[in-house]
């Protein structure tokens, strides 16, 4: 990479011709026009006009005579005059206009991502008035509630905590906890199971038995318990030696032994009440899915004596919290902005909006974006229609109504066992007969309960509501009316099985760089939160390079100035005591080392001053 980068330096400021050899063969110059395939090196050429040398002439000479060497390359950018090409070409790059398309988890990441490595013109395009998407919050009563993702470790760096890694580190835990959000961060209590019949109208905790099952050592034996995240990425995994992953995930492939029963175990409830498929429904997902599942839901539930907890959630108000966070970056937000149209050219992408007006132009555009929906917009070749028709979806739908439940306890989630989907039926939502799988009311003074169902057109008009009232009926409760129902068409975005058997998720990872244009969301990984994070900042760290300056040239660090001012504090403790020292004996006390002589003295307003550079650089 830093051969290329001096390579395209040189060719960025106009050098006539690139001549270079790789190592494995130096005497096989590859000119411009020859095809990327033919050297492992994969550089970016591009057309180099005539213009005046600004790199060292002698060990550019020396390379042209005897084909371009890699050190010689490189030792020409370590020149004052290489260094300033290379900066200004960071500076160009950093400073393109880049679209993301898509305010959703993925986009707002990737945008986020591209920040931290110094791209500036950045703008997030989103259709709706609000941020988050399917993970996503809305008001009421002065309280903000989930409409979508309810598990969302937002402002962590890294990707979701589970319980289990907050004890094995707490430390790394605590950092990221009171150092990246503001907002209030709670451990949702996930181990309440509502049977199908309730004992003592209270629920049970998961079966230390059910929490164990093979599904475990089965998403080990799948991926490997130990490796990089990207090993669980679709298109790292090979399907054809493991047609296993690629199979349908129907109780007569997986077996009850290794992932027990619908209604009572937890990893199959998991998977089902958080609308990624139901075991006995024709839509099921292919087992792929529910073994990347299986690995969270497993990983959360690690705890023996507390039984599965929810990963460390950040409040309910998703959607402000984003906000924050694009704000803080300098990120462009145009709201309300539907996209008509994506023209992708040599030159530049041109984006037109459903409003009219003159074209937007970009340089690179990120697509954040279900890509079925994508096909709308977006100027599709073959290749990508065809790819990007394959994405399959459940309807999932989120309700959020006002229940009274004596018994039932704030920031604790409910799992209604008899709902999971026990039947043979054409999709989810008549396998599971449009009743909630979940309960979830956010806080104890409000009665406003959030709950999740499966939809689908095999469902009467009324069906969801119906069942929910008999539900909180046979609870015990009473039931005050929907105030909100979302519905999801686009829910899970995942792969037939002949699709991921066909190796299709590569073809897709293929499309990434083409025509400008860049892809991230759930189909890439997986339809969680934290996945959709992990896997926008790997693409872009992936397709993206760092066009900050040098460190040498970003000014001192906020623990330097930290450091500085600690010294400074310091110093002046020490020549307060010298001080009152010489008072107390007439001026015979001896001035402590350090205290004065020629070290440079910090005034407020000179501290002040590094601190605002430092926030800037």
């Amino acid at each position: 990479p830093k051969v290329m980068e001096a390579m395209e330096a040189i060719c960025f400021h106009g050098l006539d011709k690139v001549l270079a050899a790789t190592p494995d063969f130096p005497q096989e110059q590859v000119s411009p026009d020859a095809a990327l395939t033919t050297t492992p090196l994969r550089p970016r050429f591009a057309a180099c006009s005539a213009h005046a040398r600004a790199v060292d002439e002698p060990a550019l000479s020396s390379s042209l005579r005897g084909g371009f060497s890699p050190t010689d390359v490189a030792q020409s950018l370590q020149t004052p005059a290489g260094e300033a090409l290379a900066q200004a070409r960071r500076t160009s790059e950093g400073s393109a206009p880049i679209a993301v398309i898509g305010g959703g988890v993925s986009g707002v990441f990737a945008a986020l991502a591209l920040r931290s490595l110094g791209y500036g013109n950045i703008t997030v395009i989103e259709s709706a008035q609000r941020l988050g998407g399917k993970a996503g919050s809305f008001d009421h009563g002065g309280f903000s509630f989930p409409i979508g993702a309810v598990s969302t470790p937002f402002a962590l760096r890294e990707a979701s905590f589970t319980g289990a890694q907050i004890l094995e580190k707490p430390l790394r835990f605590a950092t990221s906890a009171f150092a990246h959000s503001r907002t209030k961060l709670q451990i949702l209590d996930a181990n309440n199971l509502l049977p199908r019949r309730l004992q003592g109208g209270t629920p049970r905790r998961f079966h230390a038995s059910e929490l164990s099952h093979g599904a475990t050592e089965s998403w080990k034996e799948a991926f490997s318990g130990t490796g990089p995240p990207h090993r669980f990425y679709p298109h790292h995994v090979d399907f054809a030696s493991k047609p296993e992953l690629a199979s349908a995930a129907r109780p007569r492939v997986l077996g009850e032994e290794a992932w027990g029963r619908a209604d009572s175990s937890w990893p199959l409830i998991y998977v089902s009440a958080h609308g990624y498929g139901v075991a006995r429904a024709a839509d099921a997902p292919p087992n792929y899915y529910w073994q990347r599942f299986a690995q969270k839901s497993t990983n959360a539930a690690k705890l023996p004596s507390l039984g599965p907890r929810g990963p460390a959630l950040r409040g309910f108000d998703t959607t402000r919290h984003l906000e924050r966070l694009l704000e803080q970056s300098g990120v462009a937000v145009l709201r309300s902005t539907r996209v008509a149209s994506v023209l992708r050219s040599t030159g530049g992408v041109a984006i037109t909006t459903a409003a009219g007006g003159a074209p937007l132009a970009f340089d690179k555009l990120v697509v954040a974006t279900d890509l079925k929906a994508a096909r709308s917009f977006l100027d599709t070749s073959a290749e990508e229609a065809d790819l990007f028709s394959r994405v399959r979806h459940l309807n999932y739908h989120t309700l959020a109504s006002h229940i009274e439940i004596p018994w039932v306890k704030p920031a604790s989630v409910y799992y209604l066992g008899g709902h999971q989907g026990e039947r043979d039926a054409v999709d989810a939502g008549a396998a599971t007969g449009g009743c909630p799988t979940i309960l979830f009311r956010p806080y104890a003074a409000s009665n406003l309960t959030i709950t999740w169902a499966y939809g689908g057109a095999s469902l009467a008009p009324g069906t969801m509501e119906a069942c929910l009232r008999r539900t909180v009926s046979s609870l015990g409760g009473r039931f005050g009316g929907v105030l909100l129902q979302q519905e999801w068409p686009d829910y899970f975005p995942h792969l037939a099985s002949s699709d991921l058997a066909s190796q299709v998720p590569r073809r897709l990872d293929a499309l990434q760089g083409r025509k400008r244009t860049y892809y991230v969301g759930e189909i890439f990984n997986l339809p969680l939160v934290s996945e959709c994070v992990d896997w926008a900042r790997y693409l872009i760290k992936r397709h993206f390079r760092d066009v900050r300056p040098p460190p040498s040239a970003r000014g001192a660090s906020a623990p330097t100035i930290m450091r500085r001012q600690l010294k400074v504090a310091s110093l002046r403790r020490g020549r307060g005591r010298w001080r009152e020292g010489a008072a107390a004996s007439g001026g015979a006390a001896r001035k402590p080392a350090g205290a004065g002589g020629a070290r440079r003295r910090y005034s407020a307003t000179e501290l002040m001053r590094q601190q605002l550079e430092a926030l800037v650089s």
